[in-house]
């Protein structure tokens, strides 16, 4: 079925739990998402609704035995009022996690987004 704006595929968000991803998630960082104006050339806070959106960097660490993949910083995407405050190198657990398959010209991805986090 084709879309509205061409194409044949649905990049939908995918409902995931972050403990099937990955043997353990630990947040590193926290940056703010930036949009960039052409005409003016610069960047500024991306907001939504009153909200900043901020990547909180995360450390993957693959399952015990999985030899497709490798530990990696990747970021989960997350609105907020304020900036959030992480417990670094500690476990993070991602409420309402979603993946998000992205391809733009001859690069694809995956993009990761949650309505929020805990930490202990």
């Amino acid at each position: 079925m084709a879309r509205k704006n061409g194409g044949f595929c649905d990049f939908s968000p995918i409902s995931v739990n972050g403990a099937t991803l990955a043997s353990q998630l630990l947040a590193e960082d926290v940056n703010v998402v930036e949009t960039y104006d052409e005409e003016a050339k610069t960047r500024s806070p991306k907001i939504k609704d009153g909200l900043t959106q901020y990547e909180i960097q995360t450390l993957f660490i693959p399952f015990e035995g999985d030899e497709r993949h490798t530990v990696a910083i990747v970021p989960v995407k997350i609105w907020s009022k304020t900036k959030p405050v992480i417990k670094t190198n500690a476990p993070v657990a991602f409420v309402n996690m979603k993946v998000t398959p992205w391809a733009m010209g001859n690069n694809n991805g995956l993009a990761y987004s949650a309505d929020g986090f805990k930490q202990d």
